[in-house]
């Protein structure tokens, strides 16, 4: 049989296709992730099994969706909704989107945060839900905005360099698709300025540079095998020690500080089992390399499941794959946010789960964005100017910023719905007990 011979203008727009379809699968896949990861987030292995027996997450419909495990953390939330990891990489996309791609600004980025942190999301008037301890006591700082990365190195050097969450990890991943059209080198010092914002420990910015990489490889089809991802991530040593030679030369003072544990950091990039990662352990939940780790492990686990298989075996890849990853616990929310965006990245939006985007909250406001950035990108039809989209600017499209009554007003609403929701599954729990009890009845 004769090869198929495509024009260049079908091999063009086939292309194009295809980049879109990543491109959106990788924003939407970790937004998904992140919803999901909700479920089991700061609980053990064995603490999701027993909340969560059927593994099996349900988004949509929405009356039929899973309920969460009933505590605090989850009380604010419903299903669906996405946490600060999506947050705050919104924030990133929508400061380029409104610089219409022309500037990468670490400055506005930070800007962003400051008033996340106050505000909350304010294109969707969500509260600030989430705020992780590091990223908190950073941008709280007065003197952050004057210069943030400043404020994040002392904020990593009173902590006696101990601090190496997953803060900046989790909002990497658009920050790749803003690098398609730059060299691998500029991705990972751009992904290096980005975590510097509030993450300066080496590990988060070796783990954000290997994670904006990974994206731009996916989308761009220059990571395709598992030998990809590790020359990826060894290509990222390298450049760390270059990069880390060139500070010293403007900074000798630095010296003391520490340097990068390779053998760490290739430990966690490539392992045998997801448990290996151990990621409900108690005392390191949040660690940056076991949402690394977990993220590349993911990808690694999707190129088997779907290397020489059927279209149908990729449409069904996605959902299993972050379901087997949160029912580990830990900080899932941020694992699988992360793993989402590689994950989504490779297979593409269309072979993400249906059920779980139709589920999405504010899934058609995040797709508006993602077609957005790809019209201004090229790769799909239409005309977007994102400087012209009121949401992209610092205010949400607001004309001023919330008062503190707006914010208190937010929060009584939010405190009596949870109220509701607790009575809720009060009575339906009392009735649960008497159709219990009658049933013994009956059978007795």
């Amino acid at each position: 049989m004769d090869k198929l011979q495509l024009s260049q203008d079908g091999a063009q727009r086939l292309a194009r296709a295809g980049l879109h379809d990543s491109i959106v699968g990788c924003l939407v896949g970790s937004a998904l992730g992140d919803a999901v990861g909700l479920y089991t987030e700061f609980l053990s292995g064995d603490m999701s099994a027993a909340a969560y027996p059927s593994r099996k997450f349900v988004l949509s419909p929405e009356s039929q969706a899973t309920p969460f495990r009933r505590d605090s953390h989850r009380g604010p939330h419903r299903p669906g909704e996405w946490t600060d990891d999506t947050d705050h990489a919104m924030l990133l996309l929508l400061s380029c989107l409104h610089n219409d791609l022309k500037a990468l600004d670490p400055k506005d980025f930070a800007a962003r945060l400051h008033i996340w942190v106050q505000f909350g999301f304010l294109p969707l008037d969500t509260l600030p839900l989430g705020l992780g301890r590091t990223v908190g006591a950073i941008v709280r700082t007065k003197a952050y905005l004057d210069d943030p990365e400043a404020t994040a190195r002392r904020h990593w050097t009173n902590s006696k360099y101990n601090t190496s969450p997953n803060g900046s990890l989790m909002r990497t991943h658009p920050l790749g698709l803003m690098c398609l059209g730059k060299s691998l080198d500029e991705s990972f010092e751009i992904a290096a300025t980005f975590s510097a914002v509030t993450h300066v420990d080496p590990r988060c910015i070796v783990s954000c540079a290997i994670g904006t990489a990974l994206v731009r490889g996916l989308v761009l089809r220059e990571v395709c095998t598992e030998a990809d991802i590790d020359s990826m991530v060894n290509a990222a040593i390298h450049w760390y020690a270059k990069h880390r030679a060139q500070v010293l030369q403007v900074d000798p003072e630095r010296r003391n500080e520490p340097g990068l544990d390779v053998s760490e950091l290739l430990q966690h990039a490539k392992v045998e089992s997801l448990k290996d990662l151990e990621l409900d352990d108690s005392y390191k939940i949040g660690y940056v390399y076991k949402t690394l780790g977990a993220g590349l492990h993911l990808l690694r686990l999707t190129m088997r499941d779907t290397t020489n298989s059927t279209l149908k075996s990729r449409a069904l890849a996605f959902e299993p794959l972050i379901t087997d990853l949160i029912m580990l616990g830990g900080d899932a929310d941020t694992n699988a946010c992360f793993a989402g965006a590689l994950v989504g990245a490779y297979l593409g939006y269309a072979n993400l789960p249906l059920n779980w985007c139709n589920g999405l909250r504010h899934g058609s406001w995040l797709m508006g964005k993602a077609e957005g950035l790809c019209q201004m990108l090229g790769v799909a039809d239409g005309e977007y100017v994102g400087s012209a989209d009121k949401e992209t600017a610092r205010d949400g499209g607001r004309s001023e910023m919330p008062s503190e009554a707006d914010m208190e007003r937010k929060v009584m609403v939010l405190q009596a719905w949870m109220a509701e929701q607790e009575q809720e599954a009060k009575k339906r729990a009392s009735k649960l007990e008497d159709n219990k009890w009658f049933k013994w009845k009956n059978w007795s």
